[in-house]
């Protein structure tokens, strides 16, 4: 079973998938890993993104300057839209591979911790979806703690992604990350119980 774990920015989605790398027989893969495998110095999405935004989103050592990238692209949806149409298909491929590793592994349960599940067409490989959501001022303090951005650059992002209910419209599984983590521990305890694993 392949279930695809996401929601908004800042809800806890890498704390839940942490719980989750705890049970006999999962898997976890990280979306945010792979993307950052697929735009690695020498990559062809790489050289492609250079092709798109100018070769200034190269650092002076061949790598992607992610912080500049993030500066041009999470203020102007139609150029984070131009993003995605680049490195989306790459991350599909590589997922693909990923799983199919998993599978030969013996995997019971494979997770895709995948910011934007849907937004890639990665849902397409899943069979349930589990929505990680939390309050929008939690998201905000997570944010700018995690990327240590500025208020202001915090907000950019969250208002770059839909909000919790698009994510909850689309899931079967719900997971609200405002409490504790042992409380967070409970519900994914729950969770567990739920599919069976």
């Amino acid at each position: 079973m392949v279930i695809g774990v996401t929601g908004p920015t800042g809800a806890g989605k890498s704390t839940v998938c942490d719980i989750l790398r705890n049970w006999t027989g999962v898997s976890v893969i990280d979306c945010d890993q792979v993307a950052r495998q697929v735009t690695e110095k020498g990559t062809l999405c790489l050289l492609d993104i250079a092709v798109e935004f100018s070769p200034s989103v190269i650092s002076a050592d061949g790598t992607l300057n992610r912080k500049k990238l993030g500066q041009l692209v999470f203020s102007d949806p139609e150029k984070l839209t131009r993003l995605n149409a680049i490195i989306f298909p790459y991350i599909l491929e590589r997922l693909r591979e990923e799983i199919a590793d998993a599978e030969k592994r013996g995997a019971k349960a494979i997770f895709l911790d995948a910011p934007t599940l849907f937004e890639s067409g990665a849902d397409a490989l899943c069979e349930k979806i589990l929505a990680v959501t939390s309050a929008p001022e939690k998201r905000l303090t997570r944010i700018m703690q995690r990327d240590s951005l500025s208020p202001q650059g915090a907000a950019d992002r969250m208002a770059s992604q839909p909000d919790a209910d698009f994510y909850l419209a689309r899931a079967d599984y719900q997971i609200q990350n405002d409490d504790d983590t042992a409380a967070l521990r409970l519900a994914g305890m729950e969770l567990q119980n739920r599919l069976g694993l």
